[in-house]
């Protein structure tokens, strides 16, 4: 697939340490918490432009996009996951070298691979090592060095992940040669390492993210420096001097009621200097009150279910919400959910294991339904639609990569097919002209009542910094001037100058919204006009900062789309506050059209390409599908999902996404199924309507 999506962070290069393995510090009498410090951030008696120094440095701080709010003894600022944050330009130098303590009260609402808590930043902006600073990996928050002539970078990560929406206090130490890391006083985590500062001249920043790293939504009450290394016993007394100006409660959630397993994940590559991570897996059996209804319920010939009242029949699928939860409606009207296979195509030695190709494309189609799947997803072979009994498919027509193709205005990419700059020609003036010649193509199968419906493109490229790189667009060169000129008009009509200084998220994440705007409102049209019969189901998108977490782009897209696409990566699962987002956003129903993981167990595969988790063995591959697809089940602005992919990428792979082989499929490359993963697909893919009835069903 795709672009590589890094969990977490690809430069980690310690392994984080248990509480049992700990080296013991040596007990110190508890000194006066205000020696040495250095830098001192609180919010009470703020005006909410300025925060003051309280260590008497003068390194007063500038507030943003921020909101003061009210504590149990104290008052924090409030961040809205965008442009808020604090910014410290350092007018006395903080005159720290090897030893420094951190301290932080921090509650955090959302925390997304790499979101920022504090530090200054790294010079160079692809690199994520902050001179020093806190910032969150899978949960866990990661305190990081980078180090000064030839010292090399430290970074310390808690065994803990840190608990969303309840007060926390952070502290980490380091004192030249071991680095701490503690949780609301306690140790937490510790490295042996050299370490030593190297500034760059760059602000101290509270919460704010640069590029595509996500800035922190929750609130921070105080971040304090020091220019020592805190004993253990300073940091506890610190914590308890503190603590009662903070409401340490949990939040009310409601009380876990399934059991999990446990499932070992590595990011998305097995190279990568990231620590293996214990993730809780539901089961099937796990599920507390579940019965499994022993055999499947009765289905019409395309998947959807029989039991229940039939909607208005169209002979083509269509969407409804029922009762709040958005379901796909089949030709002859009944309620279907979209369980398929991403890429169901010819293995290798198809003739010898299965006699031809057609014959393959039939017992593919039998072996599929048999293990519960009703549907193939995006570029599956065209031959299984002509077998005696097809399965509902997708078709996927590239009006963006065609043009560009044809203009030249292409790059290479992973997963996707790449731009100059990454930017779309979406602003090209022939662009409306080609995609109403290419539409053309979408009659051929207008009147397939077996296609579920459109999508355009795969994974459009979508940098947080799109605005910018249009306005640094060549304006000499014919092809790339619209974008740019479409650039500087939309930020002029915003802001009275087409200067790129001083944009703020939200300008960019708002003019990413205006750029696939454009693209939907050319695209989608042109797709109804051909085939006015079948639903559209976007541009399949991917991208975590930017897309995801970006309320524009969504509320840009709504007019156009029946259904949305998404590959989803990097998440243990469907996230709820995140669909919960989508559906306050543009509610629309959501269809999972890629995820898997692959095991370190099969012999051959590198395993080191490819956006999906790294685990260890094909049950824990099994694990993993049961787990994402009862989130999604319990989901209820999500219709389907489509498991990436059918077959492992061979050893011989060269492609930049599958170089040297990965372990993707429900099958190996020559067809042979991996039989845990398929057992426990087949398990939960039966169920599929009895567990939405159960999930909907629970309070």
């Amino acid at each position: 697939m795709k672009h590589t999506f890094l969990l977490g962070t690809a430069w980690l290069l310690a392994s984080r340490l248990c509480a049992a393995d700990l080296q013991p510090e040596p007990a110190r009498p508890a000194a006066d918490v205000a020696s040495g410090l250095v830098g001192h951030w609180r919010f009470d008696g703020c005006d909410g432009t300025t925060v003051k120094d309280l260590s008497g440095a003068g390194n007063a701080g500038t507030i943003a996009f921020g909101e003061l709010r009210k504590e149990t003894g104290a008052t924090s600022l409030e961040l809205d996951g965008l442009d808020g944050h604090v910014r410290i330009e350092p007018r006395t130098p903080f005159n720290l070298r090897t030893n420094i303590t951190t301290v932080l009260w921090v509650k955090a609402s959302r925390l997304r691979a790499n979101t920022v808590l504090f530090g200054i930043p790294n010079a160079k902006p692809g690199w994520e090592t902050p001179v020093f600073g806190m910032y969150a990996s899978g949960g866990h928050i990661v305190y990081g060095q980078f180090g000064d002539k030839g010292v090399p970078k430290a970074l310390v990560e808690t065994a803990s992940e840190l608990p969303l929406d309840r007060w926390t206090f952070l502290a980490a130490t380091s004192d030249g040669a071991m680095l701490r890391i503690y949780l609301n006083g306690a140790r937490d985590a510790e490295l042996a390492q050299r370490a030593a500062l190297g500034f760059n001249g760059q602000p101290l920043l509270i919460g704010k993210g640069l590029g595509d790293k996500p800035s922190l939504k929750g609130r921070v009450g105080e971040l304090r420096i020091y220019n020592r290394a805190l004993t253990a016993d300073e940091v506890r007394a610190l914590f308890e001097q503190t603590r009662t100006a903070y409401d340490l409660s949990p939040p009310l959630r409601a009380a876990a009621r399934d059991g999990t397993v446990p499932v070992e994940t590595h990011g998305n590559n097995p190279d990568l200097a990231v620590p293996w991570r214990v993730q809780p897996t539901r089961l099937l059996e796990k599920l507390d009150g579940y019965t499994p209804s022993g055999e499947q319920v009765k289905l019409d010939r395309y998947g959807g279910r029989l039991d229940r009242p039939r909607e208005q029949a169209t002979g083509f699928f269509r969407t409804k919400k029922v009762d709040g939860r958005w379901w796909l409606i089949d030709p002859e009207g009944c309620r279907f959910y979209h369980v398929a296979v991403n890429t169901v195509r010819e293995p290798k030695d198809v003739s010898a294991t299965f006699g031809s190709n057609e014959s393959w494309a039939e017992a593919a189609t039998e072996q599929l339904r048999a293990n519960g799947f009703n549907g193939l997803g995006n570029g599956s072979s065209t031959r299984l639609q002509k077998v005696k009994d097809p399965l509902v498919w997708v078709l996927r027509h590239n009006f963006l990569f065609a043009f560009a193709r044809e203009k030249k205005l292409v790059e290479a990419a992973s997963g996707t097919q790449g731009f100059p700059n990454r930017c779309m020609p979406v602003f090209h003036p022939d662009f409306p002209a080609f995609c109403e010649t290419y539409g053309k193509e979408l009659a051929a199968t207008a009147n397939d009542p077996t296609l579920l419906g459109i999508m355009t493109e795969n994974e459009i490229q979508c940098p947080v910094d799109l605005l910018d790189r249009y306005l640094a667009s060549d304006a000499t060169n014919p092809d790339l001037k619209p974008g740019r000129d479409a650039a500087a008009a939309w930020l002029t009509a915003r802001k009275g100058s087409a200067d790129a200084q001083g944009l703020t998220r939200r300008d960019r994440y708002e003019f990413i919204a205006y750029a696939f705007g454009r693209y939907y409102s050319i695209v989608t049209p042109v797709v109804r006009k051909y085939d006015p019969n079948h639903l559209y189901l976007g541009s399949r998108i991917n991208y975590s900062t930017g897309e995801f977490d970006n309320p524009w782009f969504w509320k840009a897209l709504a007019p156009y789309h029946d259904v949305v696409s998404v590959n989803y990566y990097g998440r243990w699962g469907p996230q709820p506050d995140e669909l919960g987002d989508w559906a306050a956003w543009a509610d629309k129903p959501i269809l999972i059209t890629e995820w898997y993981a692959k095991a370190m167990d099969v012999p051959g595969l590198a395993n080191t390409h490819g956006a999906g988790w790294v685990v260890r063995t094909q049950e824990d591959r099994a694990r993993y599908y049961q787990h994402f697809a009862l989130g999604a089940l319990e989901t209820k602005n999500i219709v389907g999902w489509h498991f990436f992919k059918y077959l492992d990428d061979p050893p011989e792979s060269k492609a930049l996404d599958n170089l040297g082989g990965a372990n993707k499929g429900m099958f190996d490359a020559r067809g042979k199924p991996h039989q845990p993963l398929l057992d426990r697909a087949r398990a939960v893919n039966r169920e599929a309507y009895p567990l939405i009835e159960f999930f909907d069903g629970r309070k």
